[in-house]
């Protein structure tokens, strides 16, 4: 039943002195430094309709100041996001040290 289910308390714990070091590094991915956007890459989904006109029979003072309507820009390519690589600097999930339970009771009954 010991092996199976927490009914004592652990035989080791992690030591609550034990600190990650300040150049540890957990993260597996990155950022890549070397990739940038390109310079034609267009992130506006919609743009004005430069070939709408404004109504003949459009009132400024009643209808309000005519704005262009807008279309899907053909040249949208999507949200840009950085390329992600492997960290090499990674060192993996960090953890404890374990140390004996000081409250650890062997049941052996």
């Amino acid at each position: 039943i010991k092996e199976d289910w927490e009914v004592l308390k652990p035989k080791e714990i992690p030591d609550p002195d034990d600190k990650k070091p300040e150049d540890w590094v957990d993260s597996s991915m990155m950022d890549d430094p070397e990739d940038k956007k390109p310079d034609d890459w267009v992130e506006e989904k919609r743009i004005v309709d430069e070939s709408a006109s404004k109504p003949d029979d459009w009132d400024d003072e009643e209808d309000g100041e005519w704005e262009a309507p807008m279309k899907d820009n053909p040249a949208y390519k999507g949200d840009w996001s950085v390329k992600r690589i492997t960290n090499p600097a990674y060192k993996g999930f960090w953890e404890a040290k374990k140390i004996a339970n000081p409250e650890y009771v062997d049941d052996d009954k």
